[in-house]
């Protein structure tokens, strides 16, 4: 997706912003320190396996991101998403679920009703 076309916006404007806003917002959470005063009680340490999790939420993101070429975006979807669910502790059967329904409903939104042009993989979705 194009970043302007001519003097104006292009497709690709939005969610590069977007994605560069997520990414700062990320690494503040991520480097930010809050002083403990006296008086106040320390504050609440990171979740047990948070660094684990992060670590598996960006390696399912970059892989997805990496194979959106070769299966498809729906597909792509579809994987990140049952990952995703998994990586949170949800039973197999919601992450199947949600693996196929959601990237279902956005292909026929954004792919057939708003005729988006999405990358299609050797499947044709």
């Amino acid at each position: 997706m194009t970043y302007a076309q001519g003097r104006t916006p292009g497709p690709g404007f939005a969610p590069f912003w977007i994605g560069l806003g997520l990414a700062a917002a990320a690494l503040a959470v991520l480097v930010r320190r809050v002083p403990v005063r006296a008086g106040q009680p320390p504050a609440q340490e990171p979740a047990r396996g948070g660094v684990g999790t992060m670590l598996a939420i960006a390696a399912l993101t970059v892989l997805s991101v990496a194979l959106i070429e070769r299966v498809g975006m729906t597909a792509a979807l579809a994987l990140l998403l049952l990952g995703l669910v998994r990586v949170f502790g949800g039973p197999w059967r919601t992450a199947v679920l949600t693996a196929v329904a959601l990237p279902a409903f956005l292909s026929l939104l954004f792919g057939r009703w708003l005729q988006v042009p999405l990358p299609r993989g050797p499947w044709g979705f």
